[in-house]
Order: C-alpha cells, then sequence, then structure tokens
C-alpha cells in the first residue's frame, strides 16, 4: 500500500509519480516501485526513467551502463548499452550505443538496426545511418535504402 505523501518524503529524497509507477530516489540511488508501493527496481542505480510511457520499458543505468527492463522488473534483452536516447521520436525508437557503435532498439526493447554505426541522425521522415567507412544509408519505416550519392555537407546540416 502507497504511505502517505508525508511518510514517503521521510523515507525517499525524491518521489516522482509516471503513468504506470513511482520513480524514487532513496540514499543517492533511483528505483522504481508500482502504485501500490512494491519494488520494480531496487533503489540501486545511478539513474532511472522509462523509455516510454506507452509501452512500459524502463531504462537503469548502473556504474556505467544501461539496461532495459519491462515494468515485472524482468531485463529484456542481454545487451548493456553505454548510453541511450530514451525518446528518439520516430516510430517509438530508443537510439543506442555500446562503445563507440550506434543502433536502434524498437518500442519492445529489440535491436532493430545493429549497432554498427558511427553515426545516426534524424533525416525528414527517417533516419540517416553513416557507417565508420563513410558509406551512408537511408531507414524510413519500411525498408532501407542505400545513398551512396549523397554528400557529407548535406547531411551534416540537416534539422536535427
Amino acid at each position: 500500500m502507497v504511505e502517505s505523501n508525508r511518510n514517503l518524503n521521510h523515507k525517499y529524497e525524491y518521489v516522482g509519480f509516471l503513468s504506470k509507477s513511482v520513480r524514487i530516489k532513496e540514499k543517492g540511488f533511483w528505483g522504481i516501485n508500482d502504485f501500490d508501493g512494491n519494488e520494480i527496481l531496487p533503489s540501486n542505480y545511478i539513474e532511472v526513467f522509462t523509455l516510454s510511457s506507452g509501452y512500459g520499458l524502463i531504462a537503469a543505468r548502473d556504474a556505467g551502463f544501461y539496461d532495459i527492463y519491462d515494468f515485472s522488473g524482468n531485463k529484456i534483452n542481454s545487451e548493456r548499452f553505454d548510453y541511450l536516447y530514451p525518446y528518439y521520436g520516430l516510430f517509438g525508437l530508443t537510439k543506442v550505443r555500446i562503445g563507440e557503435s550506434w543502433g536502434i532498439i524498437n518500442k519492445h526493447g529489440r535491436v532493430i538496426v545493429p549497432i554498427k554505426y558511427k553515426r545516426i541522425d534524424k533525416f525528414g521522415k527517417g533516419m540517416i545511418l553513416r557507417e565508420f567507412d563513410s558509406n551512408l544509408e537511408y531507414i524510413d519505416k519500411d525498408e532501407l535504402f542505400k545513398l551512396s550519392k549523397v554528400k557529407h555537407s548535406i547531411i551534416d546540416n540537416a534539422p536535427k
């Protein structure tokens, strides 16, 4: 059962209500509880947040890596990400990085664009994927198109 706000303020350093859960900070670390006060993720993380309020995924960062969990607290993939953009804005996607390489996961936490690109940028109704050898690809909701003649300066100056 959820304690009153007065009791929560004495137990936690921070309490923030999300659409499906409560984000809490306790002894300098973050966790997630459900609305009944049951722990979804323990207060062991440097950072926690939802990837999208409608899809039920939580990103949690420990010492240096992000993991992705469902709202039952189950880790949903084996990848550990160095960085991620929680709301990448296109089609419910999240941009993730492992080492120096970027990729895309979908709203279910599955890798749908391999984590192998030097850079990924929004462009029009899709994204530009720049490989380490400077080849470019364009991805939209339906398929990937190879863009061999697009100049880097056009992409670099595109709105982000």
